[in-house]
C-alpha cells in the first residue's frame, strides 16, 4: 500500500470529539488474518473519552509523542518506541497526552 494511497478516517465518523484518526495500512491484502493502521491521536478530555472494544488482540507501537491509553480499569503512559499488547474484548481508550503530535501503529487480530 502506497503512502498516497492511503484513505484518513476519524475512528467515529461523525462524533465531535474523535479519539483518533487512522489511516489502513493492509486495505488491498487480501484473506486478511490481521488489521493494521497508522493513528493519529488527538487531545481529548477525560470525560469525552469513549472507551470500546473488540474480539481478539491489539498491539500497539508508540511512533511518536506521549499517549495514555486505559485499558479496564488501568490507564498506561505510552512515550515513544514504547508498546502494548493486550486483549481488545477490554474496554479500551486512547487519549493523546500534551499538546505535541502523536501518532503509533495499532495492529489487531480477531
Amino acid at each position: 500500500m502506497r503512502k498516497g494511497e492511503r484513505v484518513r478516517f476519524p475512528e467515529r465518523p461523525g462524533t465531535p470529539d474523535v479519539q483518533y484518526y487512522f489511516e489502513c495500512l493492509d486495505y488491498r491484502a487480501t484473506e486478511r488474518k490481521l488489521s493494521a493502521f497508522l493513528a493519529d491521536f488527538q487531545e481529548v478530555p477525560l470525560e469525552k473519552l469513549k472507551p470500546h472494544q473488540h474480539a481478539g488482540v491489539e498491539f500497539l507501537y508508540v511512533i511518536k509523542g506521549s499517549l495514555a491509553i486505559k485499558i479496564g480499569s488501568e490507564e498506561f503512559v505510552l512515550e515513544p518506541e514504547d508498546s502494548i499488547y493486550f486483549d481488545s474484548a477490554v474496554l479500551h481508550s486512547y487519549r493523546r497526552v500534551g499538546p505535541k503530535a502523536c501518532t503509533g501503529v495499532i495492529v489487531t487480530v480477531p
